[in-house]
C-alpha cells in the first residue's frame, strides 16, 4: 500500500497566473519526489530554479491512482502501463507540468533556448515513464519544434506513456500554452537499466 506521507496536496497556483494555469487540476495529489530520491544537484530543483530561469513549476497528475502508480514504481513494485478506454481517460493519466519561465534561459534574445525546451520535455516525459518502470534513462528523444517560445511566459508540458515493452517505455509529449498553441511535440524512448540506478552510481 502506498505510504500516504509521500502523497502531498497539489501546490497553490499563483493568483496572477493565466486562467488556463489556474484551471489545471487543483484537488488531486502528487508524489513528493524529495522523499523518493536525493534531489541535490538536480538540474531543475537545484540549478535552473531561480528568479531569472525557471521561476516556478507545478506537477499535476490527474488522479491519486496515478500518483500511487509512481510511488509503487519507485519502490520497485511491478506496474503495468495504463490503459485508455477513451481520449478523456488518456488525458487524466497524463503528467502535466506548468512552468513559469524567466528571461535568463534564452538562445536568441527573448526566445527560450531550444535546449531548455528539450530539457522540460525530457523531465516531464521521464516522470511519465517512471510511472511504469521506476527510475530509467532517456535512450532517444525526437523533437519537432513548431513555433518560437517567447519569454517571460507560462508554458504547459504534457506527456503520457504510449506503450511499454518490457524495460522500454515509449512516451509522447507536447509543449503548449494551455490554450491550444503548440510550440513543440516529441516522441521519446526510456529504458529501465538492468542494474538499479544507485548500484550504477556506486560502481563509478
Amino acid at each position: 500500500m502506498t505510504d500516504q506521507t509521500d502523497l502531498v496536496e497539489l501546490p497553490a497556483i499563483p493568483s496572477d497566473a493565466p486562467e488556463w494555469v489556474r484551471a489545471l487540476p487543483s484537488n488531486g495529489r502528487f508524489v513528493d519526489r524529495t522523499k523518493l530520491y536525493d534531489i541535490t544537484g538536480h538540474l531543475l530543483f537545484d540549478s535552473l530554479l531561480n528568479s531569472n530561469g525557471i521561476q516556478h513549476f507545478f506537477y499535476f497528475m490527474g488522479t491519486e491512482k496515478q500518483a500511487e502508480r509512481v510511488q509503487k514504481a519507485f519502490n520497485g513494485l511491478s506496474t503495468s502501463p495504463p490503459t485508455y478506454d477513451d481520449p478523456m481517460h488518456q488525458e487524466k493519466s497524463e503528467v502535466q507540468v506548468a512552468f513559469l519561465l524567466g528571461q535568463g534561459i534564452c538562445g536568441h534574445k527573448g526566445i527560450v533556448h531550444g535546449g531548455l525546451t528539450a530539457t522540460m520535455i525530457d523531465e516531464v516525459s521521464g516522470a511519465a515513464a517512471f510511472s511504469c518502470v521506476g527510475p530509467c534513462f532517456t535512450a532517444n528523444l525526437n523533437i519537432d519544434y513548431a513555433k518560437p517560445l517567447l519569454t517571460p511566459t507560462w508554458v504547459l508540458v504534457r506527456a503520457h506513456v504510449e506503450r511499454q515493452e518490457g524495460r522500454k517505455v515509449y512516451v509522447h509529449a507536447v509543449v503548449e500554452n494551455g490554450e491550444g498553441q503548440i510550440y513543440a511535440k516529441a516522441v521519446a524512448l526510456f529504458i529501465k537499466p538492468k542494474i538499479p540506478v544507485q548500484e550504477l552510481i556506486q560502481q563509478q
